[in-house]
């Protein structure tokens, strides 16, 4: 990437290939385990998988760490007993602790969407994305804004065909970024945490 187009392209790309295949197909699958009869043994199961499926060590700390952030602040709102049963899996080791799985049960506690709880958690991400560019490509925070605006149709398209996603596409990767994660690990300086 180095400039707006090519960055662009890469938010495209990181949407269309990777989170729709992996953290949005996970949000789908937390958020089914939501609509019928919540049990913590599925929810566990789905969690390992999830692990199973972030080969880069960074990438499963990440989820991690975004996923007790994220509990701690919607515990401050009130208490939610299947998220508040997740973080003390998480906190005991029984569970690896997944930002999918955190986010997709606290909207569906509180009625959400599933297509607006989907949509926020796809933005979300492209958020990410766009900051993460701005600092190192770089790009201007207008253009950012810009690429935010115009990927909006891209993920309405997303979130309309996530349920209906091949399910042995499940957890498909995009090889060239988890090498560059498992690079990144053995790096000697880093310039931030993204």
């Amino acid at each position: 990437m180095h400039n707006s187009a090519t960055t662009k392209t890469y938010a495209k790309r990181m949407l269309r290939y990777n989170m729709y295949y992996n953290d949005a197909a996970f949000f789908t699958k937390a958020w089914q385990l939501c609509d019928g009869k919540f049990s913590k043994v599925k929810m566990l199961s789905l969690d390992r998988l999830i692990s199973s499926f972030k080969s880069p060590y960074e990438i499963r700390q990440a989820s991690k760490k975004l996923a007790i952030r994220f509990l701690k602040v919607v515990d401050g709102f009130g208490a939610v007993r299947r998220c508040k049963s997740y973080f003390e899996a998480i906190q005991t080791g029984e569970a690896g602790g997944h930002y999918p799985i955190a986010f997709a049960m606290y909207a569906h506690s509180q009625g959400i969407s599933y297509e607006d709880a989907l949509s926020a958690f796809y933005y979300n991400t492209l958020n990410g994305i766009v900051t993460n560019c701005a600092k190192l490509v770089p790009i201007s925070q207008m253009d950012g804004q810009q690429i935010l605006f115009d990927l909006q149709g891209l993920i309405q398209e997303l979130v309309n065909s996530q349920a209906d996603m091949d399910e042995d596409m499940l957890g498909n990767c995009c090889v060239a970024q988890d090498m560059r994660c498992m690079q990144h690990e053995k790096l000697y300086t880093r310039i931030y945490i993204s």
